[in-house]
């Protein structure tokens, strides 16, 4: 099962295809899973002196990503009469 060009997901009828996909697509998860476990244990390896300002500067950086564009440019104060 595919969505192969975006009319929803369905079966991929050639075989060779549908095999190519899957093997493209379990080797891009196994990556991604050892990718993710080297960074956690590169990461658990530092001692905290360097770990608690990396994470600070990580969550930081993640509210900033996840803000952007989200926050309004101006704000409009009304002034009292």
């Amino acid at each position: 099962m595919w969505d192969v060009d975006g009319t929803g997901i369905r079966k991929i009828d050639d075989m060779n295809l549908a095999r190519a996909l899957l093997g493209k697509t379990n080797d891009m998860n196994i990556s991604i899973g050892r990718d993710g476990i080297l960074l956690a244990l590169g990461f658990a390896l530092l001692p905290q002196s360097v770990t608690t300002p990396l994470a600070g500067c990580s969550a930081v950086l993640s509210a900033l990503y996840y803000l952007n564009g989200k926050l309004p440019k101006e704000v409009e104060v009304e002034e009292e009469k």
